[in-house]
């Protein structure tokens, strides 16, 4: 049965890998192999139990046994460690073997300002009732249950396909909304209404929307009526003020979409964060976020450039704000393959991380 699970799921990858289709993945062949081993094992298993073999049964339970044995070590692990896992954290090192790293910018060897940021996330029940509340400022009544509630792991789709559109994710608090009433010959125009500050924060304050202090406005494209409050990690008092809320205008100053990422956070707790130089020496080793790993394995750049490194704070799976450092990256083939512009990489900057 060994040989039978490894090698048709050896057969599906190389085929995979030559015909191009799908992804051919040494993960998927161990995964393979194991779930091909536990079923026949729990199969075995049943028959021995039937026959009263006990002994027989014993040994065909081993890897069952240990296998719910390793999968409970990992959630006993994670519920004991303070903070959860950032999504894009780094799981493997890029190779970075011949790169030639050319710094741009100023990097410090003290360790970072400490502190983790916590605002408490949606659970299904409160994410309902921030909906409810939300829509019925704007006259809009939720009908519960499929298809105008849908709800995620991490997230709730309300919409009732006519007047509104909201998505809200849970860890973080953000969420998007389109109100469906404003005609889409305006909602889709290239032309966009204009709106003061005032008048904007007035517009939010009506539907339920705090716009915090800290937060500044910005004009991000006047012509296609897109305006933002944003804060660049703002830390005062213990509150971490960090985000966007991107708010589209129609003409007539109508708004018709809020894009809401900007959140206040309370600090947590103290927590010990490497210097920004530690970072940029494990940036240069290949360590740094996961989705940007192929861009060395695969392109090889010759020569990156660093040019900027800030402190940013990303939300992990249990609702806490973690501090990490954003690279700016740079290469020879920005212009090939990015519009000219660079890309941005992190790198978590808790110690230990």
């Amino acid at each position: 049965m060994l040989a039978a699970g490894a090698g048709t799921s050896l057969i599906i990858e190389v085929a995979q890998y030559i015909l191009g289709r799908g992804q051919a993945d040494v993960d998927d062949l161990i995964c393979n192999t194991l779930g091909a081993m536990l079923g026949y094992c729990l199969c075995m298993l049943f028959i021995s139990l039937v026959g009263k073999r006990w002994k027989t049964a014993g040994a065909y339970a081993l890897l069952p046994v240990l296998s719910i044995v390793a999968l409970a070590s990992v959630f006993f692990t994670y519920y004991l460690q303070p903070y959860g896992n950032l999504e894009d954290a780094p799981i493997y090192a890029a190779d970075t073997k011949g790169v030639e790293w050319v710094l741009e910018c100023a990097l410090s060897d003290e360790l970072g300002p400490s502190g983790v940021y916590w605002t408490e996330p949606f659970t299904t029940e409160s994410c309902d009732a921030f909906a409810i509340d939300f829509l019925g400022r704007q006259g809009a009544e939720i009908n519960f249950g499929s298809p105008d509630v849908n709800y995620y792991d991490n997230s709730t789709f309300y919409s009732d396909h006519r007047t509104y559109s909201l998505i809200v994710n849970h860890n973080d608090r953000s969420y998007e909304y389109t109100d469906f009433r404003v005609d889409s010959d305006l909602r889709y125009s290239d032309k966009g209404g204009t709106i003061t500050e005032d008048e904007l924060r007035t517009t939010l304050e009506m539907l339920g929307i705090d716009v915090p202090d800290a937060a500044q406005f910005v004009t991000v494209d006047e012509e296609r009526g897109e305006y933002a409050f944003q804060a660049e990690c703002v830390v005062e008092d213990g509150v971490l003020t960090a985000g966007e809320l991107t708010c589209h205008i129609a003409e007539g100053g109508i708004l018709y979409e809020v894009d809401n990422s900007l959140s206040v956070s309370t600090l947590h707790g103290d927590a010990t964060v490497i210097s920004s130089q530690e970072a940029y020496n494990r940036l240069c080793a290949g360590r740094f976020s996961w989705q940007d790993v192929p861009m060395f394995n695969y392109l090889k750049p010759n020569q990156v450039r660093v040019t900027a490194c800030v402190l940013e704070y990303m939300v992990d799976s249990k609702g806490f704000r973690q501090p990490v450092y954003v690279f700016t990256l740079s290469d020879d083939r920005d212009a090939e393959l990015r519009g000219g512009n660079g890309w941005t990489t992190f790198v978590p900057a808790l110690s230990g991380s």
